[in-house]
């Protein structure tokens, strides 16, 4: 009896630890759309392809940069279609800018 119990008791954990991680990865990813949206909004007329250097990134872009945890999400959150009308340069040198740099090392090719 007693070792049915620990069983089911097993499983139990299991079954609740399992089901925490996809909830907890579909939290980051929407995190991360959330604030690529942002980029997207606030950024857009500094990171744009065809844009002219130099150039000061706007208050409500470098907030949404410094605020931002995870930059490298950012990145990975970007669409094809987002990547055709960006430059992925600029959008380094915004995050530089704004005082919160890319890492070195860090891929944002898209």
């Amino acid at each position: 009896m007693a070792s049915a119990r620990a069983v089911a008791m097993f499983y139990l954990v299991v079954f609740v630890t399992v089901s925490f991680f996809p909830n907890h990865t579909w939290a980051s990813k929407s995190q991360a759309a959330i604030e690529k949206d942002e980029v997207m909004e606030h950024c857009k007329f500094n990171i744009r392809k065809g844009a002219h250097w130099p150039f000061e990134p706007s208050r409500a872009c470098c907030q949404v940069v410094t605020h931002s945890a995870n930059l490298l999400a950012i990145c990975n959150a970007f669409t094809a279609a987002d990547l055709a009308q960006i430059s992925l340069q600029r959008w380094a040198a915004v995050t530089r800018s704004c005082g919160n740099a890319l890492h070195e090392g860090d891929n944002c090719a898209g």
